[in-house]
């Protein structure tokens, strides 16, 4: 645990300035969707004749477009996992570093996963206190942005005509998806020697185009409406579960066979 630890901290060193740069763009573009939905209100003659209405849908749509950003901000730092060990001297460093393949993979991939998801969402409640002192210094009604942002993320309807179970696996199957969907951009990180997001987000298109074609051609879809709602989120949850650790056990065993001199474009 100790070793582990040393781990965790030099990965937190070296990678925090690239942590602090990530986190100052996403600010700016958590601004940038507050000035631009202003522009967008302002347009539409609300900003003085409904104000507490322009307030709300700025609000609405800055938090919706804001986690979508941040999902794609969790992608993009999955892709670039190991990019600093991408060149030689750098990947000869890392290969000695005195300690287990599990520990270097697993405190790599917690230090990504903390400053991506917290680092992200800490910024978006900077970005939306900057936005509530401009709203109460130009004297319009107050609304919290934070609110619709965690509101964007999928979570249970509480219907009680469809059932508890139903209500559980119809959002729990969206997280697998979310979570196999990161552990391909992993993957792809490890995989990839360059252009590490571009290749992943264009393999991940490739890959669903032919599996839309066999599912659409194949006529699965036909069959999927008689299957009962529990039964189906459920397996649905199953499989991107069991696909997310597929990815990520991929992901790790390329990690262990890296060396230091590999192909110009992956790690083979």
């Amino acid at each position: 645990m100790t070793r582990f630890g040393r781990v965790l901290k030099l990965d937190f060193v070296e990678g925090l300035k690239p942590m602090l740069w990530g986190a100052l763009a996403m600010l700016l573009l958590y601004l940038f969707f507050f000035w631009y939905a202003h522009n967008i209100a302002y347009d539409s003659n609300w900003y003085n004749t409904h104000p507490e209405k322009f307030s709300l849908r700025v609000c609405e749509a800055v938090g919706g477009f804001s986690a979508v950003a941040l999902f794609f901000y969790f992608l993009i730092a999955a892709s670039i996992l190991y990019r600093n060990e991408q060149k030689k001297q750098q990947r000869i460093a890392w290969l000695m570093l005195p300690a287990t393949n599990l520990e270097k993979f697993l405190s790599r991939w917690i230090y990504m996963v903390a400053f991506s998801l917290v680092g992200g969402t800490l910024t978006f409640f900077v970005a939306d206190l900057i936005h509530i002192v401009y709203l109460c210094m130009a004297n319009y009604p107050v609304k919290v942005a934070t609110v619709y942002f965690f509101g964007a993320f999928p979570r249970m309807s509480g219907d009680a005509v469809v059932g508890l179970w139903v209500n559980v696996f119809c959002v729990t199957w969206l997280y697998a998806l979310l979570a196999a969907i990161h552990a391909f951009f992993l993957l792809g990180g490890v995989f990839f020697k360059k252009f590490h997001f571009i290749a992943t987000s264009a393999t991940a298109v490739l890959l669903f185009a032919i599996w839309a074609t066999l599912y659409n051609g194949s006529g699965l879809y036909l069959y999927s409406n008689g299957i009962p709602r529990i039964l189906f989120y459920g397996g649905l949850t199953v499989i991107y579960t069991c696909c997310a650790a597929l990815f990520t056990w991929l992901a790790y065993r390329l990690f262990c066979r890296w060396q230091v001199v590999t192909h110009k474009f992956v790690n083979l």
